[in-house]
């Protein structure tokens, strides 16, 4: 799990669930063991309605808009939550790749049917598909467009989850 990550975990859970981390700073370009993530979010789900799965979506939310703030350059291009999501894989993931040369990602299938509409079809090593809806949430709010977000696991453990995104209809020009 790389620190940027856990960092901002520790700063959010501190101030939504009063979770205090262990002694030490966590470094953003440190990685650490997955493990010590999941303590404190078990730690930060005692406190929180909907326990684990609940802390993971509303931190992916939270961490979409500090990514947003730390990172404007990916959003250059990407006109709405669609055409960033669409770029996952090959624009977002390699771009951070070049940050943080060991992070290890999430690996999500695209399929853009229109433009209107997407499947991601989300693929980790590790439980966190609830991490990933929340930040599939926060683009959607950070882009402002209504759509609708469906999700469908396809493991029990959260490694392997389908996630349907269908934008609003546009209002008529008149």
């Amino acid at each position: 799990m790389k620190g940027v990550v856990l960092s901002e975990f520790v700063q959010f859970a501190e101030a939504r669930y009063a979770v205090l981390p262990p002694a030490g700073a966590y470094n953003a370009v440190k990685t650490y063991e997955f493990e010590e993530m999941l303590g404190l979010v078990d730690a930060a789900a005692t406190r929180a309605d909907g326990g684990r799965a609940e802390v993971l979506r509303t931190f992916g939310t939270h961490l979409f808009g500090r990514f947003a703030a730390l990172y404007p350059v990916f959003f250059f291009d990407a006109e709405s939550a669609l055409d960033l999501l669409g770029g996952i894989n090959s624009y977002v993931h390699d771009e951070v790749q070049k940050l943080y040369p060991d992070a290890q990602f999430p690996h999500f299938d695209v399929a853009r049917e229109s433009g209107d509409r997407l499947t991601l079809v989300y693929r980790s090593a590790r439980p966190l598909a609830d991490l990933a809806e929340g930040l599939i949430r926060g683009c959607v709010a950070h882009f402002g467009r209504p759509m609708t977000v469906e999700r469908e696991d396809l493991a029990p453990d959260g490694r392997h989850t389908r996630f349907v995104l269908v934008a609003a209809a546009r209002a008529p020009r008149g």
